[in-house]
């Protein structure tokens, strides 16, 4: 994560993941960040100007890191059946292996800390966007139900935090079956094919 930064930046922004991870940002100094960074608090202001800025900015890396993650292998070419099932098992294989920054996307997605300006730049570069692409394709050929297909997508993402947060909470386990079962009740919600013999027996 992170590699598109300096080694300064990498390792403020690391820093500061794993020091919010596990106390209040306000608890957590530019000079805790030197000392646990090992980065000079002037080199730190040389690269972001002040917390609230490495907070954004750690936002967008892991929004972006996310978003590459989720999108391996979204091929046009995989049959939409494939696709849907890659995108989801992406998001639980990322957010598993990235545990801090998945509750810090969580924790911080409609915080006041990040600016609007922010939160546009990642909307528009986000992989929800391009799985909404998907959906809406779907919808408007006749093989997805429903008309919303960015509150579809955001429905389906429900339940992968939920299972997420309850296997970091160690509520429930998370196996490869519950997840295959996730991804397959996300996927009986919206083809038409799991539909159709239940709108013929009522009607």
């Amino acid at each position: 994560m992170f590699e598109q930064y300096s080694s300064a930046q990498r390792a403020i922004l690391e820093t500061v993941l794993k020091l919010i991870s596990h106390k209040d940002l306000q608890a957590t100094s530019m000079s805790i960040i030197s000392k646990e960074s090992g980065i000079p608090i002037g080199t730190i202001y040389n690269n972001f100007g002040s917390k609230e800025e490495i907070i954004n900015e750690l936002f967008k890396g892991i929004a972006d890191h996310f978003t590459y993650a989720v999108l391996q292998g979204f091929d046009e070419d995989l049959s939409v059946r494939d696709r849907f099932s890659r995108v989801w098992n992406n998001l639980f294989e990322a957010s598993i292996e990235n545990l801090e920054a998945f509750q810090f996307l969580e924790q911080y997605s409609f915080s006041p800390y990040i600016n609007e300006e922010t939160k546009q730049a990642v909307y528009e570069r986000n992989w929800c966007f391009n799985v909404g692409l998907m959906y809406q394709k779907e919808m408007e050929e006749g093989l997805f139900i429903g008309k919303s297909p960015r509150l579809t997508v955001q429905m389906h993402y429900g339940m992968v935090v939920f299972l997420i947060k309850s296997r970091l909470y160690n509520i429930n386990e998370l196996t490869d079956e519950v997840m295959q079962t996730a991804i397959q009740s996300c996927w009986n919600s919206v083809s038409i094919d799991m539909w159709l013999p239940f709108a013929k027996s009522k009607a």
